[in-house]
């Protein structure tokens, strides 16, 4: 009896409910554009209002109005049209060389362990060098001619392929490898099917950031020494002191690098649709 009153006395469970989790707000992409418009034409809007006061020399900085004017006349006179082609030409040769280049090597290295310790010692030294220091070198060897831009572009694009592909490849996990080996995958097999799919964001990574640092280093190579290229035309406006133009052309490279940004972006995305 005593039991029946204690089970009867106790108070039955109450379930527990389920927290309400806050979902996070989602900034529209119209916000974000309008934030982002906004913030430039502060910036221009500022920087316009200093230089027509005189509280900074527009000399030394230039200013907004002057900048569009420098561009608006360049682009109708076709002054930019021959440098930028030359610039952007250089820049797709030397990704079309480097970046499978770079994935080769890094699958081979990732591949043959005994060969990964011979060479990595020597990669990082090498790679840790400043690329413009190769630019008298190339300038030799090629001359004034497009391939001087390009293996110095290369010369960076390479090395970043490279340690993304190998890392990548290197991240496979041992479990997957095991059950690759136990389905009696050949070496080959479990490269291109397991692999390198598991490198691709890595890869894809790499390629992204690899745009821009190939315009960087042909621009670089240009302002050392070439017949024609953005970099060269930024040398030649800095050296006659003219502010805005140097200005324009540096907003010319700004857009040009958005750009293949932009595509590079989308082509990550597209290979990383199965994730």
């Amino acid at each position: 009896m005593s039991d029946l009153l204690t089970r009867t006395s106790e108070a039955p469970p109450t379930e527990k409910r389920p927290r309400r989790t806050r979902k996070p707000r989602r900034t529209g992409r119209v916000s974000v554009w309008l934030s982002r418009a906004a913030l430039v034409v502060l910036v221009l809007g500022c920087w316009e209002l200093l230089a027509d006061a005189g509280t900074i020399n527009v000399r030394f900085v230039g200013q907004p109005s002057g900048v569009w004017d420098s561009l608006v006349t360049m682009l109708e006179t076709g002054e930019l049209v021959d440098p930028t082609i030359d610039t952007l030409w250089a820049t797709l040769v030397a990704l079309l060389i480097a970046v499978p280049s770079g994935i080769l090597a890094g699958l081979v290295l990732a591949e043959a362990p005994f060969l990964d310790k011979v060479i990595s010692p020597f990669l990082i030294p090498v790679n840790s060098l400043p690329r413009i220091a190769f630019a008298p070198l190339f300038l030799l060897w090629f001359g004034l001619t497009i391939w001087s831009k390009v293996f110095l572009a290369v010369s960076i694009v390479f090395f970043m392929m490279l340690f993304n592909t190998r890392a990548g490849v290197k991240g496979v996990q041992p479990d997957q490898m095991a059950v690759a080996k136990t389905l009696g995958l050949k070496r080959h097999e479990v490269m291109w099917k397991l692999a390198l799919p598991s490198a691709v964001p890595a890869i894809a990574a790499g390629v992204r950031l690899s745009v821009t640092y190939s315009l960087l280093g042909v621009v670089a190579s240009e302002m050392v020494a070439a017949k024609q290229g953005l970099g060269l035309s930024v040398v030649q406006f800095s050296n006659a002191f003219d502010i805005n133009s140097m200005l324009a052309v540096l907003a010319v490279m700004a857009v040009i690098a958005t750009v293949l940004g932009l595509i590079a972006e989308k082509g990550e995305q597209w290979l990383l649709r199965w994730e």
